[in-house]
């Protein structure tokens, strides 16, 4: 009785990566969850947060004041691996407002100062977006994911301060103080007095009101009122997200 020897098929090659997916897994884009990646943003957001006073008017320490804005974009482009599209729109905003931050250091223009900031605030918006998402998407609270919502809160912040200074430079007046520090020479003149418009944004987003700035003109008392219902909004939402998932993680392990 003749049996049919069957013959064992090797296994069919998986198809060659293309340069697009190995540039991506290279970089570090494949892993969703590196470790420390929010960490990472976390600790240059309030780098540049804290150094931004002390570059305020100092025509030498201009270019320190663009590093840090640099960093702090780099490392908000690298936190956006969501998706290949969350990466290339975030890196098509970016590149734009990187390259501007740097041109304004050696050539004033008003226009390409409106437009850099403008880029700017669109991408750490953007940014803001992808972090809320992402935190929606978790199911463990970990230190990570504690650093990704301070992220998103502060991004919310520096973002809308570059909206403020935009509505400032065209259209001075716009705040009852003067925020924008005069200076000479090439150089940003948001970025000199970046601070004072992030201050201002912050007192909004957590609706502090001292009283020692206010908007004057229409569309900066709109602008400050929307960032201030957005501030609670989100403290509102995605705080008790996460308090929830905590919640919900002690009793499964109490089981």
């Amino acid at each position: 009785m003749a049996t049919a020897s069957k013959r064992e098929m090797p296994p069919a090659e998986a198809p060659p990566a293309g340069v697009g997916h190995r540039l991506w897994t290279a970089l570090g884009l494949a892993r969703r969850n590196w470790p420390g990646r929010y960490t990472i943003l976390l600790i240059s957001i309030l780098a540049m947060i804290l150094t931004q006073p002390i570059f305020a008017g100092h025509q030498r320490l201009q270019s320190l004041a663009t590093l840090t804005m640099s960093v702090v974009l780099l490392s908000a482009l690298y936190t956006l691996n969501l998706s290949r599209a969350y990466f290339t729109v975030g890196l098509l905003v970016m590149v734009p407002a990187f390259i501007g931050r740097w041109v304004l250091q050696f050539h004033h223009s008003q226009s390409l100062e409106v437009f850099a900031a403008i880029t700017a605030s669109t991408f750490i918006l953007l940014t803001v977006i992808a972090l809320v998402r992402e935190l929606f998407s978790i199911r463990r609270v970990t230190l990570d994911s504690i650093s990704a919502a301070i992220c998103a809160y502060l991004l919310l912040g520096i973002g809308w301060g570059f909206i403020f200074a935009v509505i400032e430079l065209e259209h001075p007046g716009s705040f009852t103080a003067a925020l924008l520090l005069p200076g000479v020479g090439p150089g940003s003149p948001i970025l000199r007095a970046l601070h004072n418009f992030i201050y201002y944004s912050f007192v909004c987003l957590t609706t502090t009101g001292y009283g020692d700035i206010a908007p004057k003109s229409d569309i900066a008392r709109v602008m400050s009122v929307l960032e201030s219902i957005m501030g609670q909004m989100y403290l509102a939402i995605l705080i008790a997200r996460l308090v929830s998932l905590e919640v919900a993680q002690s009793m499964l392990s109490e089981r």
